[in-house]
């Protein structure tokens, strides 16, 4: 069962606030005019990918087809673009960030002393991926399916603080109480794979549904993997298709699916792109269009598909409504989030 209810209140009301500005005529702002994208990664990188295809594609869908400049502005995992846009950036529409989804939620879940900003301000105009993240484990382990692993200990491979092999399989097991032990210092999601391969390691959580194909799909033809449970606030469909159970079926009281629900909610904006506050409420309007519209455009899913890049969008909307629904949570299911994806 989707995972929605608390999210559907939420983005009715966001559609519904009021908001300031004074009428523009978005056409003529934009024409003859440079609509600049920046990436807070540097080149190559998914956010990279996402924001480079996007922007070959959304200059046609706002009004006054202006040209698209993509640039990269790297830095403490997107704090150093998102920080420059709530500062300095322009405040007329013109520019537009994609980042990581970690720059915007630090004061929730991440390490107060870099919230310099505050994300509810900035206008979203949507994001290019919703994650649903896996666990997975070689066929000869110990564990077979997701049950198992509440009563036989699974060695998991894992990158460092802040990856999501790390971050994530800690939350399962401080909140689930799931008996998962982590072998770190992989530089990635692909040298974890290869671990799992040399059986190193048993499995891996925290790693997504639209990269196992395009990564692991050799091990998935060979069946030597079970997928054992998929997480995220919604389910993928096609994972459901596959036989993956959700994590909610795991979950045993209300305090542990309201850790989960706001630990995981930045995985429904995983690729979020959002401009600063104050830009007219027109323009965001124009910008949010053209970004659905980009989502639909069969030259942009092309060119997705053949970068392997998962087509599963969220509008802005829904962003800023779970932005909203995050910075309203009480303070101790704050903490509590904090600790069960930080304490090892």
């Amino acid at each position: 069962m989707k995972q929605v209810q608390w999210i559907a209140a939420a983005v009715v009301a966001a559609a519904l606030a009021p908001a300031g500005a004074t009428a523009q005529d978005v056409s003529g702002f934009y024409k003859n005019k440079t609509l600049e994208l920046y990436v807070g990664s540097d080149v190559g990188g998914g956010y990279n990918a996402y924001a480079r295809t996007v922007g070959m594609t959304i200059g046609k869908h706002v009004p006054g087809k202006p040209d698209v400049v993509v640039k990269n502005m790297p830095g403490a995992g997107g704090r150093k673009l998102t920080g420059w846009l709530a500062s300095i950036a322009p405040k007329d529409g013109s520019v537009v960030a994609a980042s990581q989804p970690g720059s915007l939620v630090d004061s929730v879940l991440g390490d107060v002393k870099n919230a310099k900003y505050d994300p509810r301000t900035f206008g979203y105009v949507g994001s290019a991926e919703s994650s649903v993240y896996l666990c997975i484990a070689r066929k000869d382990a110990a564990v077979q399916t997701f049950q198992d692993t509440f009563d036989k200990q699974v060695l998991l491979g894992a990158s460092s603080r802040g990856a999501s092999t790390l971050d994530t399989a800690l939350l399962l097991k401080n909140v689930l109480g799931v008996k998962f032990k982590m072998v770190k210092g992989y530089k990635g999601s692909h040298e974890v794979i290869l671990a799992i391969e040399r059986n190193e390691v048993q499995g891996v959580c925290g790693y997504a549904w639209s990269s196992l194909l395009a990564t692991a799909g050799h091990l998935v033809k060979e069946n030597k993997l079970n997928l054992l449970v998929q997480y995220a606030i919604d389910e993928s469909v096609d994972a459901t298709r596959a036989g993956v159970p959700q994590i909610w079926k795991f979950v045993k009281t209300k305090e542990q699916r309201d850790i989960l629900e706001l630990a995981l909610a930045p995985l429904s904006f995983g690729r979020p792109f959002f401009v600063p506050a104050k830009v007219p409420k027109e323009r965001l309007a124009a910008l949010r269009a053209a970004f659905d519209q980009t989502m639909k455009d069969p030259a942009y899913v092309a060119a997705a598909k053949k970068q392997k890049l998962d087509v599963s969008p969220a509008s802005g909307e829904k962003v800023q409504a779970l932005i909203n629904k995050m910075y309203a949570a009480p303070k101790e299911l704050q903490e509590k989030a904090k600790h069960a994806l930080y304490t090892e």
